[in-house]
């Protein structure tokens, strides 16, 4: 359970937000002192001249000791550090109440610093990011934790980060006040075992009138709850459900504002974007640490009006069963206006070509994303192949319009070399017109020469694309993809990595 509990924990750190300071790498360079009149330098004091606007962006730039350690420049310092807009993070402090050789922690001195700290502030808060103090802070009643939340709604806090680092198993229930916490821009929660009830809250009221991206880590809540979240915050643009096992299981999206949703080592039962009018990405990827769940186990994957979606994946023939509108696409569903998705120009895939039911799956989802320009494959290695197929399967399948009129690059990840991945590639190199661009990205654990098997497609007279600049890169190494880089809405192509 331990080594589950520090993947999870790693997992649960490498998505969430990167505070605007962190220790690892901002620091006082500078010697303050010879550069300050009286401070032994005997310098000229040029920070000094600097207007007040710009030293208070100094000053939120620094880890909290460091930002702590201005004050004692002078006066003007500690008038700045009083009245800039906090960033606290809890890591930045925790070592210095590591006790002996042993490792054990003072966590009530932790927690009464970090009081301090927020109590001390004039406000406004800018970053909170607690990730290692919140489990002492919501025990015997969570009365520190509730303190705290107050003076968030109070100093008008904008990002929030609140991390159970637990004790297994999570015992931790959110307190209410949360609720309460109007200014929040940006949230994420990690490692609660119960989100609060949102049925008694005012009909139609705005929770969240200004949260922008929401974050839920291995924290239960409730489908209606979430529901509820979305329907009260009118300008959420990004939700991120991020190793959220069956909890919510159901989940539905029904928002005016989203334009991303990220179901990031997730199990649900089910994932109906039902309204999401303005949503263009639903990024999808199904490696849940720890999670056990039976073989045939799916999970239906319903998009509903979402007439902006223009980035999609990774769909996984094994572990999704789509669903456009009312028809559930299944093998030989014929393309119509019920059972497309015309507005996807990226789309990913995983597959896994040692076996027979999910590669015979594709022809029938490229089917249903007539408008694709970019298409993304990811080959995932069988634990018990069924059998592969070879190009006869490919030649029987019948014209397919994105490969006939929209592809411009494919991008097929973690080639192994095996036969059933060259006829997928042959089969593509032979249909699609209009393409420009074929990056292959050999696996980590391919053998050795595994990309002269590859020369024969770069070799081939039946290419249908008759572009002067078409190219077939091949490079080594596997998916370097990660949640900041899928979550990027400043990449035009989450997937390209």
């Amino acid at each position: 359970m331990a080594a589950t509990m520090d993947g999870i924990m790693r997992a649960i750190l490498s998505c969430i937000p990167v505070a605007p300071s962190s220790a690892t790498d901002s620091c006082l360079s500078a010697d303050f002192s010879s550069n300050f009149p009286g401070g032994g330098g005997g310098g000229e004091d040029r920070i000094s001249r600097l207007p007040d606007a710009l030293l208070s962006n100094i000053v939120s730039r620094l880890p909290v000791k460091d930002a702590a350690r201005t004050a004692a420049i002078s006066p003007r310092w500690r008038r700045l550090r009083s009245s800039t807009p906090l960033v606290l993070e809890d890591v930045d402090i925790f070592h210095d109440y590591v006790v002996g050789h042993d490792g054990l922690i003072d966590w009530r001195g932790l927690t009464s610093t970090v009081s301090r700290i927020l109590s001390g502030h004039q406000g406004p808060f800018h970053c909170i990011h607690l990730t290692t103090v919140c489990n002492y802070a919501a025990a015997r009643g969570g009365s520190a934790l509730v303190r705290w939340l107050h003076l968030f709604a109070a100093k008008a806090v904008e990002g929030l980060v609140l991390v159970n680092f637990p004790r297994w198993p999570l015992d931790k229930t959110l307190p209410a006040e949360l609720l309460r916490v109007a200014s929040l821009r940006r949230l994420y929660l990690g490692l609660w075992d119960e989100f609060p009830d949102t049925d008694h809250l005012p009909r139609g009221a705005h929770v969240f009138p200004h949260l922008l991206e929401l974050g839920f880590c291995r924290t239960d809540i409730k489908d209606k709850d979430l529901d509820s979240l979305l329907q009260r915050s009118p300008v959420l643009e990004k939700l991120a459900l991020i190793l959220n096992y069956a909890t919510p299981r159901n989940v539905r999206v029904r928002s005016r504002s989203l334009r991303c949703v990220l179901f990031w080592m997730s199990i649900a039962e089910g994932l109906d974007v039902a309204v999401a009018p303005r949503l263009e990405r639903l990024i999808l990827w199904n490696d849940c640490p720890g999670a056990c769940f039976d073989k045939n186990f799916r999970t239906r994957v319903k998009i509903g009006n979402t007439q902006a979606l223009k980035v999609l994946g990774y769909l996984e023939p094994s572990i999704h069963v789509l669903e456009i509108r009312n028809t559930v696409i299944e093998f030989g569903t014929k393309a119509s206006p019920t059972t497309t998705v015309p507005s996807v120009k990226i789309l990913g895939l995983r597959v896994r070509f040692g076996m027979h039911r999910e590669t015979k799956a594709l022809p029938t989802f490229l089917r249903c994303f007539p408008k694709v320009e970019t298409l993304h494959v990811m080959s995932a290695e069988a634990d018990e192949p069924t059998g592969k197929l070879n190009f006869k399967f490919w030649q029987d399948v019948s014209p397919l319009q994105c490969l006939q009129s929209h592809i411009k690059k494919v991008v097929f990840k973690n080639f192994r070399g095996y036969r059933s991945e060259l006829a997928f590639l042959r089969f593509v190199t032979e249909r699609a017109q209009l393409l420009q661009k074929m990056v292959i990205v050999l696996a980590d654990d391919s053998k050795e020469g595994v990309a002269k098997k590859l020369k024969p497609l770069a070799c081939s007279t039946k290419r249908a694309s008759r572009d002067p600049k078409f190219m077939i890169l091949v490079r080594k190494g596997g998916s370097a993809w990660s949640f900041r880089v899928a979550s990027d809405l400043s990449k035009s192509d989450p997937f390209d990595c």
